[in-house]
C-alpha cells in the first residue's frame, strides 16, 4: 500500500494516478472529499482528513509500505513556521507506529539551511525530524523554484503590461515543472530502491533569470515586449497583499527572495539526475499561455 498526502495538488495526483496505473493500491490523503472523487474513480482509496490530526495520521499510515510526505502551505496561516512544525510533528507520531518501511519527502531546494529563504525553513526543519526516524528509508527530494509559481504573475502582466517581484531579476536560478517532480516520485516510490537517508535535488531543465523568465513568457503570450521589474520589498509586499496574502505570507516571500540573490537556491549540484526534461520554454508555451488565455 502507498500513502500519498497532498493527493488533489499538482505533485500528489499525478503521482497516485501514475501508481494506479502501475496496478498498485494507493491511499489518498486530502482535505476536501470532493476534490478526491475522480481519484476514487480510478481505483484510489480516498480518505479525508487534517494533516494536523495524528489520530487521522496513524489510522491512515496504518499497513502502508510507503508514503510521500508533504507539507502543504495554507495562505490562512499567519504563524508559518509554528503551522509546518505541527503538521511535521504530526507526520512524525503518525509515522513511528505505522509499519512504514519508505519515505519519499518533498521538501525544496534551499532547505539545506533554516535562514533567509523564508517558508522553505519549515521544509528544513521537517528534514531533520524525519532523519531522527528509526528503521524507515528516507529520501528527500528538492525540486526548485515551481514554473507554476508564475501564474501569480498573469494579474500584474494583464493590469500593468509587466511583471515582476521583489527577487532580482539577472540571477539565475533552476526552475521546474511540477509534472517533472511528480514523475520523479513516482518513479521511486515504484522501484523503492533507496536505503539510509538520502537527498535528491531537482533542478529543472537549466537555469533561468526572472528577466529571461519574463521574455520566455511573453514571447509565448505575445508580448515580447514584456519585462521584468525588481518592486522594493515594501512595495512588493503591498502588491502581494492586494491580491489576497496575508502579511506572514508576503514577508516570508520576500525573504525567500532576498535569498535567491544571497544563493540559496544556487546550493544545489546539478548533475544528470538532477536535471528534469520540461525547459520554461515548453511550459510557457503550453501551460502557461492556456492558463492566460482563460
Amino acid at each position: 500500500m502507498y500513502v500519498i498526502t497532498g493527493a488533489t495538488g499538482n505533485i500528489g495526483k499525478r503521482v497516485v494516478e501514475s501508481l494506479l496505473a502501475a496496478g498498485k493500491p494507493v491511499r489518498a490523503i486530502a482535505r476536501h472529499a470532493d476534490k478526491l472523487q475522480d481519484l476514487a474513480a480510478k481505483g484510489a482509496e480516498v480518505v479525508v482528513g487534517d494533516l494536523h490530526d495524528v489520530a487521522f495520521l496513524t489510522k491512515a499510515y496504518a499497513g502502508a509500505t510507503a508514503v510521500m510526505t508533504i507539507i502543504p502551505g495554507d495562505y490562512s496561516w499567519t504563524d508559518i513556521g509554528s503551522a509546518q512544525d505541527v503538521i511535521a510533528d504530526a507526520h512524525i507520531a503518525a509515522l513511528k507506529p505505522s509499519g512504514v518501511k519508505y519515505v519519499v519527502n518533498i521538501s525544496s531546494n534551499g532547505a539545506h539551511t533554516t535562514e533567509n529563504n523564508g517558508p522553505i525553513a519549515g521544509l528544513a526543519r521537517f528534514e531533520k525530524k524525519l532523519n531522527a526516524l528509526a528503521d524507515i528509508s528516507i529520501l528527500h527530494l528538492r525540486p526548485t523554484y515551481f514554473m507554476e509559481n508564475q501564474f501569480a504573475t498573469i494579474g500584474l502582466i494583464k493590469n500593468m503590461g509587466i511583471t515582476g517581484s521583489s527577487a532580482k531579476g539577472d540571477i539565475p536560478i533552476p526552475m521546474i515543472a511540477t509534472q517533472d517532480i511528480a514523475k520523479v516520485v513516482a518513479e521511486k516510490l515504484l522501484a523503492l530502491n533507496f536505503t539510509g537517508t538520502t537527498v535528491l535535488p531537482l533542478l529543472g531543465a537549466r537555469d533561468v533569470s526572472f528577466s529571461e523568465a519574463a521574455t520566455i513568457i511573453g514571447n509565448a503570450i505575445g508580448k515580447p515586449e514584456l519585462q521584468y521589474i525588481q518592486f522594493p520589498a515594501d512595495q512588493a509586499k503591498q502588491g502581494m497583499m492586494q491580491a489576497g496574502l496575508n502579511a506572514a505570507w508576503a514577508d516570508s516571500y520576500n525573504e525567500m527572495n532576498e535569498g535567491m540573490g544571497l544563493g540559496v537556491m544556487n546550493s544545489e549540484t546539478r548533475t544528470p539526475e538532477a536535471t528534469t526534461p520540461t525547459t520554461l520554454e515548453e511550459f510557457a508555451k503550453t501551460t502557461f499561455a492556456h492558463v492566460y488565455s482563460l
